[in-house]
């Protein structure tokens, strides 16, 4: 039976376009999903998963029934498109819409079916509209505006075949779908054209955009119309970075691009004080003996045998206690990236984890920009933010699609490793390593050459010349979630020269932006050298302020901890001198291991404060204005006094531990002479028996026995439970 003259599934369908309708997506998915659950359909199993596997195979759709394979078309779809409008995982939703295209392959086939294939597809064009959206790649767009009109005319193709029924259908719930797509294609398309030419004549873009214009707004007027609120605004917001563009471009400028520079990206785990001078202690010996095989060479990542780092020579300050550091290379991670014309081109990252003493490891991932654009440097830095969209990106054999996820993924497996390393401890130790990769993470981007592209032909830019134009704004601005429209860097408020790093170390007319999670250094005028010194400088201030955070958060689940369990009361059955004793021995540890790092935090602020950190003046002042900028100050004065929290709370502990200990060894004294008294007593009456049976047993002409000799024992037993209660009475 087909769709046409089945009414059970024309049921499901009509409630699905009510959802869709509606446009709410997620409520969708809930209710086919419960609808799946309420019968038991093994296809329930396949959308209680599809955050973890998106991907449905028709040979996991062996038998089941027509209504089954329909609400999970209905749940796949609307997953997919709730996902697409509140998060980023485009790469997750296209996966979902593909796998709605293969539940419909599970019905019989029919034209109706077939067009709700195409209505499923285009969903993934939008994928790809939204990404050139958010990575400013118009001809993504373009691209994806003609494949929905593609899909369009096979529609078109298919309705011919349409019975009665379908052709009810159709003009039901489907037309009205379509006719908002073809809208919001049009509309799409007018961006696409218009943001190909805005690095051209500014004087043909404004003239372009005035003739193209009215069709623009009849477009956004037709999806208001038909109540398409999301697909309206979106597509009203991609107009006025084209006004910008078009109304403040100098005449005779040109796109820029970066034709050296670099972008790293790094995430931060901290180790749990308890063994991280065990680790580096480790980590020494593994580098000096060089064993043939170790479970921190890391072998299952591909990596290279660990090494020893040292720091660069401005580090005078810190050179010495900092001179235990150990780095691990790993394979490459690479990414297609902007391949516009079909262009083979990726984004390759080296990756390297490294561990700084004080217990801080940095994943960093370090990739060369070579005449990349300005869209797409600012496309290489959302890469490392909580707000980056999915890639296809590859890395010792798997596949990854975010970053973020990457470091989660090798931070979990290190902490594994660790605590399997380090078992003679409490096994697993909690929060051995404590990472959160959305905090936790710092993009530095380098510019050494930037180039002006006009009619083809490259110039050269000045550090001057580069802060004059109209794209300086997009290295600069920092990174932000909102990406509503190609370029809309252009409507932001640049950053303020006053927050200029420059003056202390590099040249007047160069730049150096910095906060929490990322820096920009405009060093267009440097010699190699001290671009290696730059961005070692970003590196290290990044991992010291990133340890601090951790610290912090790691601190405060410590004295939550310690204030929540209190000391046990004599009174509880399931305390022993044994666990008390082993207690205060953890407690003693831990509060050791707690005062060598608060003597290395102590002795790390006052280099930093007293300007002792680096070797030159110059270097002093530039990293102290950049932990500033980090908000550093407010890091290590709230670690200083939740460290003094915990170490009071600990002491508080282990005192009150201690004295418990010795009323409860003096509670067991006690236990243990009322017990030797009571055996005692038990052997003496023992003893007086055996008196009686020898006497009894002589020649001495009398005999004890019977009721006499009962009576004896008794008075003597009495008597030495009154002398045992009596002493009772005395032990408490």
């Amino acid at each position: 039976m087909t769709l046409d003259s089945d009414v059970e599934l024309q049921t499901i369908l009509g409630r699905f376009f009510d959802f869709i309708g509606e446009e709410d997506f997620e409520q969708c998915f809930h209710w086919a999903k419960s609808e799946l659950q309420l019968v038991g359909s093994p296809a329930y199993q396949l959308a209680e998963q599809f955050e973890q596997q998106p991907k449905v195979e028709l040979a996991e759709l062996a038998d089941l029934p027509k209504r089954d394979a329909l609400l999970l078309f209905c749940a796949c779809y609307g997953y997919a498109r709730h996902e697409v409008e509140e998060s980023n995982w485009y790469l997750h939703a296209e996966t979902l819409v593909r796998s709605s295209i293969t539940a419909l392959d599970a019905l019989p086939s029919s034209p109706l079916v077939k067009v709700l294939q195409k209505f499923a597809a285009i969903q993934i064009d939008v994928c790809y509209i939204d990404r050139g959206i958010y990575t400013s790649q118009e001809w993504l767009m373009a691209e994806a505006t003609q494949n929905i009109d593609t899909h369009l005319a096979c529609v078109n193709s298919f309705a011919a075949e349409f019975s009665e029924k379908e052709s009810q259908l159709y003009a039901q719930y489907l037309r009205p779908e379509f006719s908002a797509y073809r809208h919001f294609s049009e509309g799409v398309a007018i961006i696409a054209q218009l943001c190909d030419m805005r690095w051209n004549d500014p004087v043909k873009l404004t003239a372009t955009m005035a003739k193209l214009r009215p069709q623009f707004i009849a477009a956004v007027k037709a999806l208001t119309a038909a109540d398409k609120y999301i697909m309206s605004t979106d597509l009203e917001a991609l107009w006025p970075p084209l006004t910008f563009f078009s109304e403040n471009r100098q005449p005779g400028s040109g796109e820029l691009f970066v034709e050296r520079g670099s972008i790293s990206i790094s995430y931060f785990a901290n180790v749990n004080h308890i063994v991280t001078r065990e680790l580096r202690q480790t980590l020494t010996e593994v580098v000096a003996s060089a064993p043939q095989n170790h479970a921190l060479y890391l072998s299952d990542w591909g990596a290279q045998t660990p090494k020893s780092n040292m720091l660069n020579d401005i580090w005078a300050g810190i050179a010495k206690d900092f001179e235990d550091i150990y780095s691990w290379q790993l394979p490459q991670l690479s990414l297609p990236f902007r391949n516009k014309g079909g262009r083979d081109t990726e984004l390759v990252f080296d990756v390297e984890l490294i561990y700084y003493p004080m217990g801080i490891f940095a994943l960093n991932l370090r990739a060369p920009l070579e005449y990349v654009s300005a869209s797409g440097v600012r496309h290489a830095m959302s890469l490392g933010t909580p707000f980056a969209m999915d890639q296809q990106m590859h890395w010792n054999g798997q596949q990854v699609g975010l970053l973020e996820e990457f470091a989660e993924q090798r931070f979990a497996e290190l902490a594994d490793l660790l605590n399997e390393y380090f078992s003679h401890y409490q096994n697993p130790v909690a929060d051995l390593l404590f990472y959160n990769a959305s905090e936790n993470r710092f993009v530095s981007t380098l510019l050494d050459r930037v180039v002006e592209r006009i009619d083809g032909k490259d110039t050269s830019m000045t550090a001057k010349s580069l802060k004059g134009h109209f794209a300086y704004p997009v290295f600069v601005l920092p990174q932000r979630e909102l990406r509503s429209a190609v370029d809309d860097w252009c409507l932001r408020t640049v950053t303020s020269d006053e927050f200029n790093l420059n003056k202390d170390c590099y040249n007047h007319d160069e730049f150096v932006f910095t906060n929490h999670h990322e820096c920009i250094l405009g060093l267009l005028q440097q010699p190699n050298w001290v671009l290696e010194q730059s961005a070692e400088m970003m590196e290290v201030a990044a991992a010291v302020n990133n340890l601090f955070h951790l610290t912090n958060k790691l601190l405060d689940k410590q004295l939550q901890y310690s204030l929540e369990h209190a000391v046990p009361s004599l009174q509880d059955k399931k305390i022993s001198a044994i666990k008390l004793r082993a207690q205060v021995k953890k407690l003693t540890d831990e509060g050791a291991c707690l005062k060598q790092f608060t003597q290395d935090a102590h002795w790390l602020l006052e280099l930093i404060n007293a300007g002792s950190m680096m070797t030159f003046p110059d270097h002093t002042r530039m990293v102290q204005k950049v932990f500033n900028h980090m908000d550093f100050d407010k890091l290590h004065t709230r670690t200083q006094k939740t460290l003094d929290k915990i170490h009071y709370r600990q002491e508080e502990i282990i005192s009150e531990t201690a004295k418990l200990y010795e009323k409860l060894r003096t509670r067991n004294g006690k236990r243990f002479t009322r017990v030797l008294s009571g055996s005692m007593a038990l052997i003496s009456i023992g003893a007086l028996k055996d008196i009686f049976d020898i006497l009894n047993g002589s020649e001495m002409g009398f005999n004890i026995s019977g009721p006499l000799q009962v009576s004896i024992v008794t008075f003597f037993g009495m008597l030495l439970i009154i002398l045992l209660i009596n002493k009772n009475e005395t032990d408490k």
